[in-house]
């Protein structure tokens, strides 16, 4: 049965979700398994079921394993990493995907224990790397000079640096402005690798009130065209080179405490970076989980 829209699409029948639901309530679960359940990290379960889906509710109706679309019966592998998941069988309708129901839910734990996260790393370590890469960039000379002090490098939660970047600028046959730059980064990381974005990356150029009044506000205008021509430039710099070298350094850490991991372990099994926190309090914190031989 198609559908013209949307939930709450005007065109739609009165109560034609309700309907839909009515119909999903219809689909039956014959059998469902999971199998192991409980692995160590980075190893593998097999799901297996069996679904009745009937044919007579006037809807086209679907069933989903990990929210992806399967067959009524039949087994997958699904992959596990490093933290307890949840396996889910569902169904929905064809036509609105987004109604839909879970069938069953099987839990699926993760044993950890031979995991290992470093000892307290300081923020310092992450946040002094990128205040001296930042002078060293930004107090070139020319027609801009860095303010004294400097940049301003702190950590936040959640994986954040805030980063205040004061600058002089001179510029030739008229006023003197600033430019405040603020740029946030992101720091993350799993299945090994290091993940570092820049999800803001703002110039501001401000003149002083004098140039304003002098100029009948021409430098507002100004202001504001030079603030998206440096956002351009630094959305360029920013990628190109800041990311890439913290990425560097961070990953440099994390390889080099993996490698000490498996040059200590008995058993000198492969260990893989599952998880980067980065926060004020905790510092840089990196754990690492042995994965099986294949």
């Amino acid at each position: 049965m198609a559908k013209p829209g949307g939930p709450g699409d005007p065109g739609d029948p009165p109560g034609l979700v309700q309907k839909e639901r009515d119909a999903l309530k219809k689909v039956k679960v014959v059998k469902f398994g999971v199998t192991p359940i409980k692995v160590d990290p980075f190893s593998t379960v097999t799901a297996t079921w069996n679904v009745t889906v009937p044919t007579d509710t006037g809807f086209d109706i679907f069933v989903k394993l990990q929210n992806q679309a399967v067959a009524p019966s039949g087994s997958k592998t699904i992959q596990v990493a490093s933290s307890n998941i949840d396996v889910q069988l569902g169904a929905a309708i064809v036509d609105d995907p987004t109604v839909g129901v879970v069938l069953r839910g099987l839990p699926v734990v993760v044993n950890t224990s031979d995991c290992q996260t470093t000892p307290f790393i300081p923020a310092s370590l992450v946040t002094t790397p990128i205040k001296n890469v930042l002078d060293a960039a930004f107090g070139g000379g020319g027609n801009f000079s860095l303010k004294p002090g400097g940049s301003t490098v702190t950590a936040g939660n959640g994986g954040l640096v805030d980063i205040q970047i004061p600058i002089a600028i001179d510029v030739p046959n008229w006023f003197d402005a600033d430019m405040n730059i603020h740029i946030q980064l992101t720091i993350a990381g799993g299945n090994g690798k290091v993940f570092v974005a820049a999800p803001v990356v703002d110039p501001q150029v401000n003149w002083s009130l004098l140039s304003n009044l002098l100029t009948f506000g021409c430098t507002d205008a100004i202001g504001s065209g030079m603030s998206q021509i440096s956002k351009v430039f630094l959305e360029h710099i920013v990628d190109a080179e800041l990311r890439p070298t913290i990425t560097q350094e961070l990953q440099s850490q994390v390889d080099s405490f993996v490698a000490s991991l498996e040059q200590n372990d008995p058993q000198h099994r492969t260990f893989v970076m599952t998880s980067l926190l980065f926060t004020a309090t905790s510092g840089l914190q990196i754990t690492a989980c042995p994965k099986p031989s294949a």
